[in-house]
């Protein structure tokens, strides 16, 4: 038994103007105030018409045959608010001036609740202007109230285990893929009565919609589970039923775990040749309800410890001195096994060992070995690592000397990263570049580089010779000589982050808007590649993806943000809303680093690290691009292709600047 769902999302986007005319009564003047009225009735139809619906669509369905749906209502929620619930009967839900790419809650639920409750979360899709787009929910599938009453018994004693916190969860797949647009259905919420008289726990389910039976097993919120299944049905820590055994068992039977042990444990700590070891310092960090320390029985020779914990117990031995030997530590790890007063026994140290034992009148008795160790010098670590406007400043744990051949340190080196040579094919050149093509390098250039050594050598200090021009930066820190040790050792995480100089100020009018169509203003950028062959590009000038392309001063900023408020095309106004964040943190935010060539559409590219983007307006060079997903031809004189933005951007020095600007597309 099924009906269809209809649900329109209506999505506003008034125009520039509205068009209307102003009708002044005049008797005398019948046929013009007509005339007038269905001029300015036919205006307001097409403000309607351009409202963009976006209808959404389902099949609501019972799981099983017999599943009453004759009063069923759907509500849906944008923005916290729910609709007035809407019965599903042939009857379309319009929810006027709701934004397109928007999450919604859905709920289908039964006022005689023939049914149980359902509720999804999705997200409309996008829309354009004059575009309807039907998206498609599918099937709605919802069941019959269906009681199930669970008994929980504890394992050994047939005794009840009460006030547990049981659960439903509905069985999900999670073999659909990634889909932004697909409704995801909701958990319930609800958690099963108990009844002491009886030991019952009782819960309403959707007969026919695959549910798991799931409880928190942790009873005393300690992070460790209390029970579990005396059969290990499922594997998982909560789940006490898999939807395919919901309705066969109704007596499940748990086993209580994380019990006290209680016990005295002797440790006898040895050296290599077997003799017992004094002055050592053993200890127990999760021994719940004892004493943390062990205390020297002289009598054995042990250390030893009233064990009283949950789960397991460590025991640590850090490492020690006697007379002139220094001995190393160890660490003692006690599980528990399946059987009671069995345990097993983990020691890491110099000589591993893992194997079962059992306490035994109330004790248990462990050895341990300690290997003496003697002085090795320290190898070197970096502490802190920081660039700080374009200098280097490393502070090391121990001292550091400088690696020179020829009397010229070699340790450390300032890179350009994004150095770029343009060989044109037009122009003489020794790499065999021909007419017709134009190659690109990008490559790591070395920059002088002033380096000095502080603080008895743990503090590193590397700064350019000369001011650095614009561009992407990084320091690499090779070998350094460990003094300590007197030998070269290279260090890990010394090298600096990369980091970027651009001496401009942000302005927001260097920002451009370009289609990369290898037009502007309707004419070729470039008509002749080096070859001297004109262009012949039956593609070039169309509307293509618009692309905001932000200069490299970005990298001065802490924050930028462009949000898209409209636009034109072909001289034809749009609202549109749409967020482009391009610096956040003073990091760039999905604003990619793209080198622009100038150069003709026919022309050839070579290459030795990425491909260069073609077909700018731009001059070749660095910029930060961002896809606006609108696409739109060039502005020209009679066919404005605009886009109007509100911006607002913080620079690293706390000033805001905000504001609205409208970029000509090029």
């Amino acid at each position: 038994m099924s009906n269809r769902i209809k649900l329109a999302l209506a999505v506003s986007a008034a125009l520039s103007m509205s068009g209307c005319l102003e009708v002044e009564d005049n008797n005398n003047n019948d046929d013009v105030v007509a005339a007038l009225e269905a001029q300015n009735q036919l205006l307001q139809d097409q403000n309607t018409t351009n409202a963009l619906p976006i209808t959404l669509s389902g099949t609501l369905k019972g799981a099983t045959d017999d599943v009453d749906l004759s009063d069923a209502q759907v509500s849906i929620k944008f923005s916290g608010e729910w609709s007035i619930p809407v019965p599903i009967s042939d009857t379309e839900i319009l929810l006027e001036k709701q934004p397109a790419y928007s999450d919604f809650t859905l709920k289908v639920g039964s006022p005689s609740e023939a049914f149980v409750a359902m509720t999804y979360k999705s997200l409309t899709r996008l829309s354009g202007q004059g575009q309807v787009v039907n998206q498609a929910l599918g099937e709605l599938i919802v069941g019959k109230p269906k009681e199930k009453v669970l008994t929980l018994l504890q394992t050994g004693e047939n005794t009840f285990v009460e006030d547990l916190s049981v659960y439903p969860l509905y069985e999900v797949s999670n073999n659909q893929g990634y889909d932004a647009y697909r409704l995801v259905l909701q958990q319930p919420d609800d958690l099963a009565s108990f009844t002491k008289e009886t030991g019952e726990y009782k819960l309403t389910l959707a007969e026919g919609i695959p549910t798991e039976i799931h409880a928190k097993l942790d009873v005393d919120s300690d992070g460790v589970n209390d029970f579990e299944l005396e059969l290990d049905q499922n594997g998982t820590a909560s789940q006490l039923l898999s939807a395919s055994k919901v309705w066969a068992e109704d007596t499940l039977y748990l086993k209580e775990i994380n019990q006290l042990n209680e016990y005295s444990l002797r440790l006898t700590v040895l050296d290599d040749q077997g003799e017992v070891l004094e002055g050592a310092r053993v200890s127990s960090g999760n021994n719940d309800n004892g004493n943390a320390y062990f205390d020297y029985d002289s009598a054995t020779g042990q250390y030893v410890l009233d064990a009283a914990y949950r789960g397991y117990l460590s025991v640590e031995i850090p490492s020690f001195k006697v007379g002139d030997l220094n001995y190393t530590s160890a660490d003692v790890n006690i599980y528990e096994t399946e059987f009671e007063q069995q345990y097993t026994v983990s020691i890491s140290g110099s000589q591993y060992r893992d194997f079962k034992t059992e306490v035994v009148e109330g004790e248990l008795n462990l050895a341990v070995n300690l290997s003496t160790f003697s002085y090795q010098s320290p190898s070197i670590e970096v502490l802190s690592n920081n660039v700080k406007d374009t200098t280097l400043e490393l502070f090391y744990s121990a001292p550091v000397a400088l690696v020179e051949e020829s009397n010229k340190q070699t340790s450390v080196e300032l890179l350009a990263n994004d150095f770029v040579t343009i060989i044109p094919g037009n122009t003489q050149n020794d790499e065999g570049i021909t007419p017709g093509t134009t190659y690109v390098s990008i490559e790591q250039v070395a920059v002088d580089t002033s380096v000095e050594l502080t603080f008895n050598g743990t503090k590193l200090t590397a700064s350019p010779v000369s001011e650095l021009v614009d561009g992407e930066y990084q320091y690499r820190v090779g070998k350094l000589v460990n003094v300590i040790a007197d030998k070269e050792e290279n260090v890990n995480s010394d090298d600096s982050e990369a980091f970027n100089v651009s001496k401009a100020a942000f302005n927001v009018n260097d920002v451009v808007l370009d289609n990369r169509n290898h037009t502007t203003n309707g004419a070729l950028i470039v008509a002749k590649n080096t070859a001297d062959v004109a262009v012949n590009c039956g593609w070039c000038g169309n509307s293509n993806n618009v692309v905001l392309y932000t200069p490299t001063s970005i990298n001065n900023l802490n924050e930028l943000t462009f949000t898209l408020t409209s636009y034109i095309e072909n001289g034809v106004a749009q609202d549109y809303q749409r967020e482009i964040r391009v610096v956040a943190d003073g990091q760039p935010y999905y604003a990619n680093k793209t080198f622009l060539l100038k150069a003709a559409q026919n022309e050839s590219l070579s290459y030795n690290y990425y491909y260069p983007q073609v077909g700018t307006s731009l001059d070749s060079g660095y910029r930060y691009s961002n896809y606006t997903y609108i696409y739109l031809a060039d502005d020209m004189v009679g066919s404005e292709n605009r886009v109007t933005f509100d911006y607002t951007y913080t620079t690293k020095d706390g000033d805001t600047q905000t504001g609205t600007v409208t970029y000509k597309v090029r």
